[in-house]
């Protein structure tokens, strides 16, 4: 049986649902880079959270397509690669926008002109450590909650579960090809 998780057409909506996470989550991300302080962080959070809504809408959608809602592998392999575009998308526009706020990222300029107000713990040695703290959020926030909504909507957002059928993966392979397993398999 055919599979569309990986046709054209899914990985473009892979990659559209991907891009429109990735922008609802630089909008937050652009004011805390504009603001530039430690007290606005939770900017990113805020940014993680529409990130979250969007993969959410897109397991919504796949509940009420005919060879997704039957399939729970399936979905949670469309939700899980949508998540991934997500966050490629994310980090790549963070580098962007950060870059664009900060032309001399990589210099070896005054680190409290980076981000200003921060504790004693969060100072940022090297200007290029805003540039890792808003990777790290962006990686490990917005892939965690993607993962997270697409189990959680590919099992508990099932009418029936009992009928789940299995995904059909199109790589079908024998266990082995030896002589001996096949004259096992014909007695």
């Amino acid at each position: 049986m055919y599979t569309p998780t990986f046709n054209k057409r899914h990985l473009t909506e892979y990659s559209l649902f991907g891009l429109l996470a990735a922008a609802l989550y630089s909008i937050p991300m652009f004011f805390y880079l504009e603001n530039n302080k430690y007290e606005n962080s939770y900017y990113l959070y805020i940014g993680n959270a529409l990130f979250f809504l969007v993969i959410f809408y897109y397991n919504m959608k796949l509940l009420y397509r005919p060879y997704d809602k039957r399939r729970a592998v399936s979905m949670l392999i469309a939700g899980h690669l949508t998540t991934l575009a997500g966050v490629i998308l994310s980090v790549t526009g963070a580098l962007v926008m950060t870059l664009f706020f900060f032309p001399g990222l990589f210099s070896t300029r005054v680190p409290d002109s980076i981000l200003n107000n921060a504790p004693a713990n969060a100072e940022t040695q090297r200007p290029s450590s805003l540039l890792f703290l808003i990777f790290i959020n962006a990686v490990i926030c917005n892939f965690g909650a993607g993962a997270l909504i697409s189990i959680m909507v590919s099992y508990a957002g099932k009418k029936n579960q009992t009928k789940d059928k299995p995904a059909d993966l199109e790589i079908k392979m024998p266990y082995t090809n030896s002589p001996s397993h096949q004259k096992k398999a014909n007695r």
